[in-house]
This record gives structure tokens, sequence and C-alpha cells, in this order.
């Protein structure tokens, strides 16, 4: 291959990279803030996502921000919203599903929050703190990674695509 052909395909590769339907935000873990960016997020893939597959991002990132939200500061954000930890929320579209990537600078994530759950029993009175949340983000995500490091906590995973749902 000559170097200008060489050249041209890999400018076409970047180009076509950099036209991938990519999400990026940094946002104060605050409720309206959340929720404007769950519906930024909703605007900028609803044309090329299937509506399930859609769905369940919603869901889970709903569910992850909103707990960085009540739980990340140590202290409630709405009494003091100064102290609201930030959110960096990456998402890009991929072959498979939709591939995230979301760090914060709040508290650690507790132990025990990616331990294998169950689906809490419909009998308990009063489900404990996290009894539906990590369950649905485990039950709706693929390939869930967290860990912490410098103060900031990194939590990766991928939503795929539904079946009936797969953008061409």
């Amino acid at each position: 291959m000559t170097s200008t052909r060489r050249q041209n395909a890999d400018t076409k590769g970047r180009i076509a990279a950099r036209t991938q339907p990519m999400f990026n935000r940094v946002l104060p873990a605050h409720p309206a803030a959340v929720r404007d960016t769950l519906g930024d997020i909703r605007r900028r893939f609803a044309a090329e996502v299937g509506e399930d597959t859609l769905a369940r991002l919603e869901l889970v990132l709903a569910e992850v921000m909103n707990n960085v939200t009540e739980h990340g500061a140590g202290i409630s954000v709405e009494d003091d919203p100064r102290r609201a930890p930030s959110i960096h929320i990456s998402i890009v579209r991929h072959v498979s599903g939709l591939c995230c990537a979301i760090t914060d600078d709040g508290a650690s994530l507790p132990d025990d929050c990616l331990q294998p759950r169950c689906l809490p029993s419909l009998t308990q009175p009063e489900l404990p703190e996290g009894g539906w949340g990590w369950y649905l983000i485990q039950d709706l995500t693929q390939a869930l990674c967290y860990f912490r490091e410098d103060q900031r906590n990194y939590l990766a995973f991928s939503v795929p695509f539904s079946e009936e749902a797969r953008p061409l």
C-alpha cells in the first residue's frame, strides 16, 4: 500500500471513529443536574438506539448518579449543594451496546455493593438501603467494574443492545 493510500485509510478510520455518537458531561451530584443529564443522554442516543436499550441505560444511570447524589458527599446535598461531589460521565455506542464510564469524587462505594445480589424479598416490610438499586444495576449491565484511586470512584459497564432493537 502506498503512503498516500495508507494515509487516506488512516484518516477515514479516524473520521469514522469521531462520528460515533459519544456523550460526555461533568455535573454536580445534585438531583436537578442528574435529571437534566438523563434527558440530554436520551436526546443524544434516541435516534440510534432502541427504546428498550435506552430505558435500561437510563434506569442504571439514574440509580448510579442518584446514589452519588444521596450518599457521595456524606451529607444531604439538598442541605449544602456546595459540597456536592462532581460526576464525570462518558458514554459511547459500541457494536454490542452502550459503554459507560462514570467517575466521581464522592465517598467510597461500600465494599458489599458489587457482591452478587438476589432480588429482595417482597415480603420484607422495609427494604434495606441498596435493596433494589444494586440488584437492578447488576441485572441490566455487563462487565460491571469498580475501583477507587486517589479519592475518586471509577465505575464502568456496558448496557447491551436488546436483540430485537439492534441499531444498524
